[in-house]
């Protein structure tokens, strides 16, 4: 079937406005899927389970008994950026809270300028190894682990109020248990 040359200029809009929808309805349910994949991979993982590495190269793995939050984040990321020195200001009021500050996909020496040395409960990670493992689907993502080791919440890019604001006072240790 040939198309008449006066239509073939309607004709190619219409096939090109039918591959933009498909395009934008298959990309919006991969994005949906893809971190639905990422919270069942998420249960039943603590945080010993996960696997970092220290400046130097060495695997660490965390295994704390109190409430810990885990921000996966890199220098090359405004939002990342911003939900890091959300979560300093945050860790300023609450210092003997554990915060694994986890950089993703960076290098070592950009990294390092953000890290929060004086601060004795704040550690900062490799976490490319936790995060390709886990197939994180984006970056900031938060995970607060509970004083089990067990996963509380999960905040997957960045949010006005970022989610360790919305641990109550008696989830947080206090500096009489230090």
């Amino acid at each position: 079937m040939r198309i008449d040359p006066r239509f073939f200029n309607q004709f190619i809009l219409i096939v090109a406005v039918i591959c933009i929808a498909a395009i934008v309805i298959t990309s919006i349910r991969y994005i949906g899927k893809q971190e639905e994949r990422f919270l069942d991979r998420l249960e039943g993982q603590k945080l010993a389970d996960l696997t970092f590495l220290s400046a130097d190269g060495d695997t660490l793995q965390m295994n704390r008994d109190q409430t810990t939050v885990l921000l996966f984040w890199s220098t090359w990321s405004d939002r990342s950026l911003d939900a890091l020195y959300d979560l300093y200001s945050w860790h300023d009021k609450y210092p003997y809270v554990e915060v694994v500050s986890a950089y993703v996909k960076d290098s070592d020496e950009f990294a390092s300028v953000y890290d929060q040395e004086e601060k004795q409960q704040f550690i900062l990670v490799n976490g490319t190894p936790a995060y390709q493992n886990l197939r994180v689907p984006g970056i900031p993502t938060a995970i607060i682990f509970d004083s089990h080791g067990e996963i509380h919440a999960v905040e997957i890019g960045y949010r006005d109020v970022p989610v360790w604001h919305t641990l109550s006072p008696g989830e947080l240790p206090s500096e009489t248990q230090y």
